[in-house]
């Protein structure tokens, strides 16, 4: 029994991966939600590091800062369309993305049950380095499901951005090097992919 159905079904994955390796080719990276998350999550780790420098006052603390950029990203969904499955979505990468995105939310929530039980504010000051290290996995991914290079650079370089988030735990320029790295490995290259879209015929 097991003999019989073997090669059929081995025919059926050389199909779906070959259907996926079409649809690589066939469907471009889209930048918007790349661009959006670079742009919110960079500002609010921005504005972080200007609270701790005492170059801004604000009325809000640090974890509100990150609580209404979590509020906003969430809302911005919508539009994207982050919430359903898009027609000429790369399948892999979206699986990919979306379980970063998942992880990440996952990660802020134990994050912020851990601080609340322990009352240790430090633990929160390592998730940009371990996001940083989930968005090199997510453009790791990427590269290979849109067949395109250029993501595993950048995959490479959030991977050592998280590294150096490390280094600089719990110290306000954490915050700056998070901020620059989210401008730059997910704001700049969803901002080339929306204007690559525009242009093309």
């Amino acid at each position: 029994m097991s003999d019989a159905v073997q090669p059929q079904s081995l025919s059926d994955d050389i199909a779906f991966v070959r259907a996926l390796a079409v649809e690589g080719q066939k469907t471009p990276f889209r930048g918007e939600i790349s661009l959006v998350a670079g742009l919110i999550w960079g500002s609010a780790s921005l504005c972080s590091w200007a609270v701790f420098e005492k170059l801004i006052s604000t009325p809000a603390n640090i974890s509100e800062i990150w609580g209404g950029a979590a509020i906003l990203f969430a809302a911005a969904g919508f539009p994207l369309g982050m919430y359903r499955r898009r027609a000429g979505t790369n399948r892999v990468a979206a699986a990919a993305w979306g379980g970063v995105g998942l992880a990440c939310w996952t990660m802020f929530a134990a994050t912020a049950l851990a601080i609340w039980r322990s009352h240790a504010w430090m633990i929160g000051a390592f998730m940009p380095s371990m996001i940083m290290a989930l968005y090199g996995a997510g453009w790791m991914v990427g590269a290979v499901a849109f067949r395109a290079p250029w993501q595993r650079w950048i995959s490479f370089a959030c991977l050592i951005v998280a590294l150096l988030l490390g280094a600089t735990v719990g110290r306000p320029e954490e915050f700056l090097i998070f901020a620059v790295a989210l401008y730059g490995l997910m704001g700049l290259p969803g901002l080339l992919a929306v204007m690559r879209a525009r242009v093309r015929p």
